[in-house]
């Protein structure tokens, strides 16, 4: 087999592979960008980019781009439990979040990839990875097509097919939930503050993000009751019991996805390397997807450029331990924040003490924001930039 026509097939154009693709196809490698969609697409999402999200898109170069999209700003969280337990903060020293619908953002950055020079197929399901002496060497895609690379970087999200074939799922998913999207028009209230709302069979988060429309996700656990209905009967339901939504009508189809725990044994593996949701996700409940597929995309485009140009092994390497580096923290703050927030008595306590103590949620709201790690919590600074 002679030398391969792509240097990186990056498999899943979602923000975390195209943005891989836009730095690799930035720094002169030849570049296949591969969906199963075609763009624009709905996504189900939260919508929402935090402050960190944010501050990578400035260093992307792609903030002002984003910014002349339909959006709105998102100062900060306001979080209700139907006990009443209930406290609010906004994001620290005068940075903001963005609400903006999924179709535009992620079109938006599938454009800057195409315009950096990668080469952009849609309509292409990848169902295998090529190896050539237990090496990476291409992917399969699901009418026969053989398309060998010299790495593939698997950015397909939570069902990636790429982390099953590598064989890095660490093991199937405890935190069985999922959740259902929608956008929404005349909601209550608005403003500049997104909407948690804690209920018996999950919670609902609403944020605004431009035309006068919000998005609206419900998110239930396994045991809810609604399961066993239809999607839109199901997001009916769970949205008629939020006051912000009562006078709200729902403006597009309901989008299903989950559930919301894929652990991974690693993000590499001879010739790959995993990016985005597919790199190990759980629980979306603190609104970090976008955050990490974008500074994620940034420490994998380093690492293939690297590879591309020497030693692949040492390169992969560094990625992996620069990867664990970056979101650790994070992710063990997660699995915190799921443990209160599923126990109504516990974040009770909680709220009382972030009412009493407005710092908490503050400091908390920075974290989960990107805007800190996760140690800022114990911190005595209030502030950073």
């Amino acid at each position: 087999m002679g030398e391969p026509d792509w240097d990186a097939i990056v498999v899943g154009a979602g923000p975390a592979g195209s943005t891989t693709a836009r730095l690799l196809g930035g720094r002169g490698h030849r570049v296949l960008l591969l969906d199963r969609a075609a763009f624009p697409r709905p996504k189900p999402c939260g919508d929402s980019i935090n402050p960190g999200a944010v501050n990578e898109l400035r260093e992307l170069g792609l903030l002002d781009l984003i910014r002349g999209l339909p959006h709105a700003p998102i100062a900060g969280w306001r979080v209700r439990s139907e006990r009443g337990h209930a406290f609010e903060a906004e994001f620290p020293c005068g940075t903001s979040g963005i609400g903006i619908d999924r179709s535009d953002f992620d079109a938006a950055l599938v454009s800057e990839a195409v315009r950096a020079g990668s080469t952009l197929r849609c309509g292409v399901r990848v169902v295998d990875l090529l190896t050539t002496d237990g090496d990476v060497a291409g992917v399969r895609g699901a009418d026969g097509e053989e398309i060998p690379a010299r790495v593939v970087v698997g950015a397909d999200g939570l069902r990636s097919v790429v982390v099953r074939k590598l064989g890095l799922i660490r093991r199937a998913p405890r935190l069985r939930k999922m959740a259902l999207t929608a956008k929404v028009r005349g909601r209550e209230g608005g403003g500049c503050l997104g909407e948690l709302h804690l209920t018996p069979w999950g919670c609902v988060g609403i944020a605004d993000v431009g035309r006068d429309t919000a998005n609206v996700v419900a998110v239930m656990s396994a045991g809810a009751k609604m399961l066993g209905r239809g999607a839109e009967t199901r997001f009916d339901l769970a949205v008629s019991s939020i006051p912000s939504l009562t006078g709200a009508i729902r403006v597009s189809r309901v989008l299903a996805t989950g559930p919301f725990d894929w652990p991974t044994r690693g993000t590499t593996a001879p010739g790959a390397l995993l990016v985005g949701d597919a790199a190990g996700y759980y629980d979306p409940f603190t609104g970090q997807g976008i955050y990490r597929a974008l500074r994620g995309a940034r420490l994998a485009a380093k690492a293939v450029d690297e590879a591309l140009r020497g030693d692949a092994d040492a390169s992969f390497r560094r990625y992996e331990a620069a990867y664990r580096r970056s979101f650790a923290g994070s992710r063990r703050l997660q699995h915190l924040i799921e443990g209160v927030t599923s126990r109504p008595w516990l974040f009770g306590s909680a709220a009382t003490a972030f009412q009493r103590w407005p710092i908490l949620p503050n400091r908390l709201l920075e974290v989960t924001g990107d805007l800190a790690p996760a140690s800022h919590l114990l911190s005595s600074s209030t502030c950073r930039h």
